[in-house]
């Protein structure tokens, strides 16, 4: 349920604001009735440039039945223009569904808000400002949000530093979807141009009827630890999501960096492939760069076709020793001191390498070649520009390459170069490789707009570059559309029992903003009965929001699901739950699940939450019926990695209560059990809480850390001592705010 009801306060408040902002800002109706409408958010100064193509854009929406207004002001401040917004959401005849911020639009870089996003743990007062910050357009979309400005940027004024409040709501419930459309500013064709390109090829492929059946899915180098069962059990689920895709061979392609030890080339092929709809990237990334292949590349690749690298000059065989031979350079380069004469070593010891290989003379000639075939590994900014986009709809699902707030990204190079991209999404910061990317990703099958799916992705780092609007055809897009924008509760339950796994899954996200009765027990039920890996999926996560028994129940069934991300996702949240009941099914994970190596690095880790000595039981029981050959050896290389691991806890609990300890040493201990929810360390930790003699900064340190306890079966306790420390007149303002802040999030 949305978290804000408005009474004839807020109204009236609404009205002034309305004739102030609107003084200020030139408003462009829709023409016509509506179920819904979509807001265009534009600077003064791009649309004077931009203005027919605009205009046309607006006309392509409303023929489709979208009301399409345009607000058209000069923001010096994101603030002003929060305003103007949320008075147009206000107007709930229609409804607003979403929205797209084109040009120099104000950019909010948000402080205090990490546990909002996936992966991003960076110490906001170790580093600089601008590093520590994510950007990111939930300060638009979510209304409820509460912020306060700590800055304006000094050399960027479009920039604006904001830290989330205390008291503010602390999960983003996003109450319409949003986009950008910011051309890169280095890309070598004047911005304003690239705009009314870009707009011109939206609205041509609005005017098309183009179902979701021809898609291109990467996994790149180092992606989900290079697990060869991730990726294949996730062509299982697509199947099930985009079957029109699987009629005939052409409407696939499941690709993988082994497959060339230049696959970057191949890419290409295919993103410049006619009729590609959805072009999917696995991979880590920057900004500027797309990471491909590795530096050491697929062995068994009998040929190598790099088209820059000169082989014969360099004096090798064409092959993949010759790769190999130009990334160990390339990496002997890099290494000085000791590093370098250890890596030395080893390739002679243990790999047969001569001396000559490291001649001083040899390196300095073949550092041009070396350098050259490094770049052939990976995709940058200078390679997009001669590159014409194919796919409708690029995903990145990567660090950094949605970096909307730099001058040149790779999102934004694929969005606005000359190719028939539309829209794609893409990360400010980095991201978790173990989240559901395509989760609901067969809502676009279903002719669902691009921005409904996106809103289902509640992170602050997550962002729509280009129009959030692009549907793909289906017969029941237009009512999809429409229910998305304003159904209720009756009407998705009749989605639930369509016989469309599609329709199902996205059934469940529905219902659970405004859960029915007894619905974490119909989502055990159908996690357990479902035969849909994507709706059993679905389930499990909408669990993982609830956080009770059930959830319990199908973390410990899910270890043995035949789906590796339910398997991986299970492994990972058992950790955060910390109930013994999940014990046995981790050491069985650890045990017997060798192929999965993902599942194996999550389950690994969620033991070490435990209390060690069940751990060690459980493993030589499990051990001891088993069939495993060299039993004893099993036992002890277990038991003692897991003692060890034990020793270490130990010696960082130590830190954290010592007082006599340096503070920065006892900090960054604190800071790790973030990701390492410790559940058997927790009482020890309140006692610290609570101990108005410790020093101040690392109790709010402390308090925030415990936060991230949500589904910890010591929940309650931290509650209680955080309420505690709320209403201790010795605390300070500070930490009773970032414990305020703790219990908003618990």
């Amino acid at each position: 349920m949305k978290r804000k009801i408005f009474n004839t306060t807020l109204l009236l408040i609404a009205i002034v604001l309305e004739v102030n902002a609107f003084a200020k800002s030139e408003t462009i109706p829709a023409k016509g009735k509506f179920d819904s409408k979509f807001l265009i958010v534009i600077d003064k100064e791009s649309f004077t440039a931009a203005k027919e193509e605009v205009l046309e854009y607006k006309s392509v929406l409303e023929s489709e039945g979208l009301g399409a207004m345009i607000l058209v002001g000069e923001w010096n401040n994101p603030e002003t223009l929060r305003d103007e917004i949320r008075v147009i959401y206000n107007n709930k005849k229609p409804v607003l569904e979403g929205a797209v911020f084109v040009g120099k639009i104000p950019v909010v870089r948000v402080q205090n808000f990490q546990h909002a996003t996936t992966a991003f743990k960076m110490d906001e007062i170790k580093y600089p400002i601008e590093e520590s910050s994510v950007s990111s357009d939930r300060f638009y979309d979510d209304m409820d949000l509460e912020f306060e400005l700590i800055k304006q940027d000094e050399k960027n004024p479009l920039h604006f530093y904001y830290r989330l409040k205390e008291s503010s709501p602390q999960v983003i419930m996003s109450d319409f979807y949003s986009a950008r459309m910011m051309p890169p500013t280095d890309m070598g064709v004047d911005p304003t141009v690239l705009l009314k390109r870009y707009l011109k090829k939206v609205v041509a492929a609005h005017k098309e009827s183009n179902p979701l059946d021809q898609f291109v899915i990467f996994n790149g180098h180092g992606y989900n630890s290079d697990c060869l069962t991730a990726w294949q059990n996730e062509q299982f689920a697509i199947r099930e999501q985009l079957p029109l895709a699987f009629k005939n061979s052409k409407g696939n392609g499941f690709y993988n960096f082994r497959q060339d030890p230049f696959m970057k080339y191949k890419l290409y092929e295919k993103l410049q492939q006619s009729g590609t709809d959805l072009f999917v990237f696995h991979e880590h990334g920057d900004f500027d760069t797309q990471y491909i292949n590795g530096d050491y590349p697929a062995p068994n690749y009998l040929e190598v076709t790099s088209p820059n690298y000169d082989y014969a000059s360099a004096g090798e065989k064409i092959g993949p020793m010759s790769v190999m031979a130009a990334s160990l350079r390339n990496t002997y380069r890099r290494y000085k001191g000791e590093r370098a004469a250890s890596f030395r070593q080893e390739l002679i010891e243990k790999y047969g390498f001569t001396e000559e290989f490291f001649d001083k003379l040899k390196l300095d000639s073949l550092r041009v070649r070396d350098s050259i075939s490094a770049a052939d590994m990976n995709i940058v900014l200078s390679d997009l520009t001669k590159i014409k986009m194919q796919p409708r709809f690029s995903i990145f699902d990567a660090c950094y390459n949605g970096s909307f707030h730099k001058p040149d990204y790779i999102a934004g190079y694929h969005v606005f170069g000359d190719g028939n991209t539309i829209v794609a999404q893409g990360n400010t910061v980095n991201v978790l490789q173990d989240k559901w990317s395509l989760e609901l990703i067969g809502m676009l099958s279903e002719g669902a707009r691009v921005g409904f799916w996106q809103k289902e992705f509640q992170y602050l780092e997550s962002h729509l570059i280009g129009d959030p609007t692009y549907r793909f055809y289906s017969e029941g897009s237009n009512t999809l559309n429409r229910n998305l924008a304003t159904a209720y509760s009756k009407l998705w339950e009749r989605y639930l029992n369509s016989p469309n796994p599609n329709l199902q899954a996205l059934a469940l996200t529905q219902l659970s903003k405004n859960p029915p009765k007894d619905f974490s027990a119909r989502l055990l039920k159908i996690f357990k009965e479902s035969k849909y890996y994507s709706v059993r999926m679905e389930a499990l996560k909408r669990l993982l929001d609830i956080g009770d028994a059930n959830m319990v129940e199908a973390i410990r069934l899910g270890l043995d699901d035949p789906y590796e991300l339910i398997r991986r996702f299970s492994a990972r949240f058992a950790g955060y739950s910390g109930d013994p009941v999940l014990v046995a099914p981790l050491v069985n994970t650890v045990l017997f699940s060798n192929e999965s190596q993902r599942v194996q690095y999550a389950a690994q880790g969620s033991l070490l939450m435990f209390d060690i000595n069940t751990v060690i039981k459980e493993i030589e029981n499990q051990v001891g019926v088993s069939n495993l050959t060299g039993k004893q050896e099993v036992i002890q290389n277990l038991s003692g990695y897991y003692q060890s691991q034990q020793k270490s806890q130990e010696k960082s609990l130590k830190i954290i209560l010592d007082k006599s300890a340096k503070p920065n040493d006892r900090l960054s201990a604190i800071r790790n059990i973030r990701n390492n929810n410790n559940h058997k360390q927790v009482e020890n930790l309140l006692v610290m809480l609570k101990d108005n003699g410790e020093d101040q900064n690392l109790r709010v340190s402390l308090a925030e850390a415990l936060g991230w306890f949500n589904l910890s079966i010591c929940r309650s306790s931290i509650i209680n001592a955080l309420n505690a420390v709320c209403t201790d007149p010795a605390s300070s303002p500070e930490l009773k705010a970032e414990s305020q802040q703790s219990l908003n999030r618990l």
